[in-house]
């Protein structure tokens, strides 16, 4: 490539600033072998296309290293590396920067990638509603402005950058889902993100594991709007009793959202039915949310902030969120024949749980209401109190069938029965398969079923097993 030629490139298209030469300026790296820039960044070589920036990611299944081979022959530009390279790899063509840690190197691309562009950055967390908020608020905006936003739940220390790295001279906003299981990392990602707008959507108990204590928790969401520069905003839940901690973090303004109670946005006359949630906005406008619970309320009124601080007409963020699509397995309605299943099992703790609850015990329904509910992880020592917390919200919510699944879910069923659920009512089982089979003869005809767990207990297998029976032969229900 002539000098005039790569001149143009820098000057036309951002991401040709990744140039070797640049690549180990920003990483602190060292070039091992020049090359022609990349022009985008990938850390699995399975989605590599010719031109790209491979940077190996050592980890405890896969070590990125070892694909170096396969990202070359794809046409990889260059790779990132903190591991020695052999000498056919150098004799490749493509360019090689060595670094010390590839991770870490990740997140500088990221950052510097990120200031190189003048769009408005939304970042998100909290213990629960971080992708919802983000599908929402992502959805409402790309009707009006060019708009990314994480993919999936893409809010880690590799998802974050990749994220990043879809920022083009012509986005005008990035949505970025922010999470933690551990202490600084809220504030490094922040550091990297630079947000303008911070959403935190809820303080609960997760990730104790690593955090210790809700107050841990609390301290490390906070620094997400503790990084928000003073002309930025802080959109916060007033009814969160941590809010007063969130606000004395910050220097931004702040914004207050809430439900039944007057504040800068506040929702009331809240009401559950087949189609979703209805609402009165400001007390006055009503509004039809295409999904089930309060909880997305809450997410809808953070979308309402944020996208009226970027100055979209109120009309087009409502017409938005009427057809924002649900984040799948997150309160996910299915109709199943005569059966209803209310899929939530991408993901568990307190909160969302007992979100759950709520949203089925308000849901209008033909027959009875069910619910299959299986561990919550990373918890800590607060674990088994947390379980039981949940049985007892089970029995109040007036939950007819209760399916405790898996051995770290009996905590719920012995707290559910404690409360004065009847023994018959209450169902134990080691695993989804045995949910499954159990199901097969305790479903009726109108009844609504409500599946919860934390991702790794696998309870969507469940719900798959069900859509799968209803799909092949419907079910024959007991009379």
């Amino acid at each position: 490539m002539m000098p005039t030629e790569l001149a143009t490139r820098l000057r036309g298209d951002r991401r040709a600033l990744l140039a070797p030469a640049h690549i180990a300026e920003v990483c602190a790296g060292r070039v091992l072998r020049r090359g022609n820039p990349a022009g985008r960044v990938v850390t699995d070589s399975r989605e590599l296309r010719a031109g790209d920036c491979f940077v190996a990611l050592p980890g405890e299944k896969f070590d990125g290293h070892t694909f170096l081979s396969e990202a070359f022959a794809r046409g990889a530009a260059g790779a990132v590396v903190c591991r020695p390279v052999s000498r056919n790899l150098l004799c490749s063509g493509a360019f090689v920067v060595r670094v010390e840690d590839t991770f870490a190197a990740l997140l500088r691309l990221a950052q510097d990638h990120r200031r190189q562009h003048r769009a408005k950055v939304v970042g998100i967390t909290g213990s629960c509603g971080k992708t919802s908020t983000k599908d929402m608020l992502w959805r409402v905006l790309e009707r009006v402005v060019p708009t990314i936003g994480s993919p999936k739940s893409f809010n880690n220390h590799i998802g974050v950058p990749l994220t990043l790295f879809h920022l083009r001279p012509e986005t005008e906003v990035a949505v970025v889902e922010m999470g933690t299981s551990g202490p600084g990392e809220i504030a490094r990602l922040a550091e990297v993100v630079q947000p303008d707008i911070g959403i935190v959507t809820r303080i609960d108990e997760s990730h104790l594991m690593r955090l210790g204590s809700v107050e841990g928790v609390a301290y490390e969401k906070s620094r997400l709007v503790a990084a928000l520069r003073e002309d930025g905003l802080a959109i916060l839940n007033g009814d969160d009793p941590r809010s007063p901690l969130l606000r004395a973090a910050t220097r931004a303004r702040t914004v207050e959202v809430r439900l039944d109670r007057e504040a800068d946005w506040f929702a009331t006359d809240l009401s559950f039915h087949g189609l979703g949630t209805s609402f009165r906005l400001q007390g006055e406008t009503p509004v039809t949310l295409p999904h089930l619970g309060s909880h997305n309320v809450y997410n809808a009124l953070f979308t309402i902030a944020a996208a009226s601080e970027l100055g979209v007409p109120l009309d087009d963020i409502l017409a938005g969120l009427c057809e924002a699509p649900l984040s799948a397995r997150r309160l996910e309605r299915k109709q199943l024949g005569d059966v209803v299943v209310i899929d939530d099992t991408y993901n568990a703790n307190p909160a969302s749980a007992k979100a759950g609850l709520r949203a089925v015990a308000g849901l209008p329904v033909k027959g009875r209401r069910l619910v299959a509910l299986g561990e919550m992880l990373e918890l800590g020592p607060r674990s088994l109190a947390l379980h039981s917390e949940l049985g007892e919200a089970v029995a109040e919510a007036g939950i007819d069938v209760l399916i405790a699944v898996g051995e770290g879910a009996q905590a719920i069923a012995e707290a559910a029965l404690a409360a004065g659920m009847p023994q018959s009512a209450v169902h134990r089982t080691s695993d989804a398969h045995a949910a499954l089979e159990l199901l097969r003869g305790e479903l009726r005809a109108g009844d609504t079923l409500l599946c919860k767990a934390s991702r790794a207990v696998g309870l969507e297998r469940l719900v798959d097993g069900l859509a799968a029976q209803y799909a092949a032969a419907p079910m024959q229900q007991p009379s």
